[in-house]
């Protein structure tokens, strides 16, 4: 009994800090409830802090039970992080010429490609964050929205490293800064989901060329 419930609340309460921490890395906007000057900051420490608790409390229920925790958490990890990325491919669906305003502001892609990229990166959000929730093919889903991580990654750096003033365009402008602190909490909040995601391609599941 104690090697399930235990294990169960210490993964419970890792997901809610966890959780938290990547919405106030994310979007401080929305807990700065007092509108103080630079409180982002503020709510990015929180975030960071709460992100790291999290990890700290996994570490015994994994001693406890390690077959439930890392379930658990695959479950969760697929869950998350793909209905994270439909979640935002969806309002670049709707309204792909913003998207495409958002991409040409990073000034990376040459500008023939922009309106192209900004059709066909949504529908690869979307079809991949689907796939690692409902297929069994998850290294290869997993292995995309990695590949998808690194590019936002690089195009933040590039952005920041070039002092633009940019709305990051990954979700709708009132749950984001539009400015270069919104740039600096997707960078880190991208950096962030890394871990987790790495891990998951670590796991032991099969490619799709693999037999059972």
């Amino acid at each position: 009994m104690k090697q399930h419930v235990l294990p169960a609340v210490l993964i419970f309460f890792a997901l809610i800090l966890f959780v938290l921490g990547v919405f106030e890395i994310s979007f401080p906007e929305i807990f700065n409830m007092a509108d103080k000057f630079d409180a982002w900051k503020y709510y990015l420490h929180i975030g960071i802090a709460e992100t790291a608790l999290s990890v700290l409390l996994l570490v015994p229920a994994w001693k406890m039970n390690r077959a439930l925790t890392e379930r658990v958490l695959e479950i969760l990890i697929r869950v998350g992080i793909g209905g994270m990325f439909i979640f935002a491919s969806i309002f670049k669906i709707e309204d792909p010429k913003a998207f495409a305003v958002s991409i040409a502001q990073y000034q990376f892609l040459p500008q023939n490609l922009v309106n192209i990229w900004a059709l066909i990166l949504p529908q690869v959000e979307f079809w991949f964050g689907l796939a690692l929730i409902a297929t069994p093919y998850v290294k290869e889903s997993t292995l995309a929205i990695l590949g998808m991580f690194a590019c936002f990654i690089i195009a933040l750096v590039w952005a920041l490293a070039l002092d633009l003033d940019i709305v990051c365009g990954c979700f709708p402008d009132i749950m984001g800064a539009q400015s270069k602190t919104g740039a600096w909490t997707t960078l880190i909040r991208d950096l962030v989901l890394l871990g987790p995601t790495i891990w998951l391609l670590t796991r032991k599941t099969k490619w799709i060329w693999q037999k059972n």
